[in-house]
């Protein structure tokens, strides 16, 4: 048996080992890496404002989110989730738009709809306008459609994460805001299931050349309405609809009867009802009213008993 006792041998000797199990460990390293899929490894987390980023500490808080639009920008609206939301179980998503000037904070809390049953039985959302204003006014900066897409993009991002009935997307506006509604039950009736306007400004682009398509659509509008009056006018130097003229007009698009049903209801309200519709046209005359958002009638929940029983049907040939 031969000891080995130059310590210059045992070095050298250790050293090569090391050298050996260095080699090996990169090795496998560089196999493990090899096999994590290069999108994985680039993969950047999500801003911290996004939906993806958000969603799942959401529901039972309203939370503002960002969106970026495709060509850079970021927009964001208030989402709210109910607190008993269910994976298992598709919820119908509101709208709600408010007026010019108007921020989703405000017209959330003035128009109440966290106390009918929307707050737990559909995904609220209040989108914020581009200097709190929508397409189709005089004083937008949005050009037509870029309102419509940024609503459309906001539906897309909550179905990557939520359980969205997309059969059941449904919008309410005040003023600027119901001519918001007016604007998607035009451009988009592929994906509206309903909406309803109060107090609308119905600029005339809101209500022109209309993609072919029934629409459930209801709006509500005070007699005495000084500000977007009843029978229509002009301002800030643009002409406007009466309301009158829009629900006739959309009536026909709904394929109804040419004449509607004319019915006295409490607080003082006279309901103009199109029969024989393919989707409901309805109108509520507020007698006496002025331009507001009206708590008699309770606006809020008499927008969503009227929304949610409606369900999208495919577009169908106007009348």
């Amino acid at each position: 048996m031969t000891i080995v006792t130059d310590v210059n041998y045992v070095t050298n000797v250790i050293s090569r080992c090391a050298v050996f199990m260095v080699a090996v460990v990169t090795a496998v390293v560089g196999v493990l890496v090899a096999v994590v899929p290069a999108q994985a490894q680039d993969r950047p987390a999500p801003p911290p404002h996004s939906l993806a980023a958000l969603a799942p500490s959401m529901p039972g808080s309203p939370t503002n989110v960002e969106f970026v639009r495709p060509g850079g920008e970021v927009r964001s609206a208030i989402v709210s989730v109910t607190s008993n939301y269910n994976p298992e179980r598709p919820l119908p998503v509101l709208f709600g738009f408010g007026g010019w000037m108007d921020t989703p904070e405000n017209y959330r809390n003035y128009s109440r709809f966290s106390s009918t049953p929307a707050a737990q039985e559909a995904i609220v959302v209040y989108p914020r306008g581009i200097e709190n204003a929508w397409e189709g006014a005089p004083y937008a900066v949005t050009q037509r459609g870029g309102d419509v897409d940024f609503v459309r993009q906001i539906v897309n991002e909550l179905k990557a994460h939520f359980n969205v009935d997309t059969n059941r997307i449904y919008a309410v506006g005040m003023s600027n805001g119901g001519g918001m509604v007016a604007n998607l039950a035009c451009q988009a009736p592929d994906l509206m299931a309903g909406v309803v306007g109060v107090s609308g400004a119905y600029y005339n682009p809101v209500n022109e050349g209309c993609a072919p398509g029934s629409v459930p659509t209801f709006y509500i509008h005070g007699s005495e309405d000084k500000l977007t009056h009843y029978a229509g006018g002009s301002l800030h130097n643009a002409p406007y609809h009466g309301v009158g003229h829009m629900i006739h007009t959309r009536s026909q698009m709904n394929n109804c009867a040419p004449q509607p049903v004319v019915e006295e209801l409490p607080n003082n309200v006279t309901q103009f009802g199109y029969p024989g519709c393919q989707d409901e046209a309805v109108h509520w005359r507020v007698n006496g009213a002025d331009h507001d958002w009206y708590f008699g009638p309770d606006v809020a929940n008499e927008a969503w008993n009227f929304l949610a029983r409606q369900n999208l049907t495919l577009p169908g040939p106007a009348a």
